[in-house]
């Protein structure tokens, strides 16, 4: 922990006072286990949640892929240029391997909503 605020221009607790929370949280390094023990260390009964921003599920455009499967099974198989349920019928599970980012994983998602009980291996 003392490595991260180092790192990061804190010397002092009084520097630390003044960051928290916002500036600890935006610190390279700083996860909130770290942030955590700072606050039990300092700030004796305090404990601040930081509000978690919703990302925008990622789309890709003329995919009928979209809300069928996970969002980064959708880009990958888009990298490989399948966006539709046809292109990814056609393809078998070697083919797909074979996609940058796509592994067993995505592999078992696919058999899940398209081939429900069959096993496809790669």
């Amino acid at each position: 922990m003392k490595t991260v605020l180092l790192r990061n221009g804190i010397r002092t607790v009084e520097e630390v006072r003044r960051a928290y929370p916002d500036q600890l949280l935006k610190m390279r390094g700083m996860g909130m286990l770290r942030f955590r023990d700072i606050e039990r260390s300092l700030f004796p009964g305090e404990s601040f949640t930081p509000a978690m921003p919703r990302t925008p599920v990622r789309q890709i455009k003329g995919s009928s892929l979209n809300g069928v499967l996970s969002p980064a099974t959708v880009q990958a198989l888009a990298r490989g240029g399948i966006t539709t349920v046809e292109q990814l019928r056609a393809m078998n599970p070697k083919q797909l391997m074979k996609i940058d980012g796509f592994g067993v994983h995505k592999l078992r998602e696919i058999e899940r909503v398209f081939f429900a009980g069959e096993r496809r291996e790669p």
